[in-house]
């Protein structure tokens, strides 16, 4: 999917930051259901997101999977924190994509919060040491 983003011409690109909550959320999820994790959003007919370690790119099904919007080159090596959030740079390629991007990310987040509290594991957790980094 990130060679056919390259193909489709954008109409503008600002940086953009994701929230931590969010963006914690979907990396659980493709790490759980490997990525790339397709997504149907509910609420939009036509919308799906495609998640991968690096993009969410929102693709438009009606018109034969065109992005419509895409998140990427997060800068989630860097961080040190999980309440902070993710800068990224964010592609428009529709010209209204900016009018649903906010709404897009809301229903990104209950999505792929059903979708995770429906597939719970019933085995048990284990803590683990983290080693002590001396800076």
């Amino acid at each position: 999917m990130h060679t056919r983003i390259e193909n489709v011409p954008k109409l503008k690109t600002v940086p953009a930051s994701i929230d931590a909550r969010l963006y914690n959320i979907a990396r659980l999820a493709t790490i759980r259901f490997e990525a790339p994790l397709r997504v149907r959003l509910s609420g939009h007919k036509t919308i799906d997101v495609i998640l991968t370690q690096n993009s969410w790119v929102c693709i438009d099904r009606a018109m034969y999977d065109l992005p419509a919007l895409a998140w990427t080159h997060t800068s989630s090596e860097a961080r040190q924190t999980l309440h902070t959030p993710i800068e990224s740079e964010l592609h428009y390629y529709h010209i209204h994509a900016n009018i649903s991007a906010y709404k897009i990310l809301e229903s990104l987040q209950a999505t792929l919060e059903e979708l995770l509290a429906s597939t719970k594991s019933d085995r048990q957790g284990t803590v683990v040491k983290l080693p002590n980094r001396n800076l």
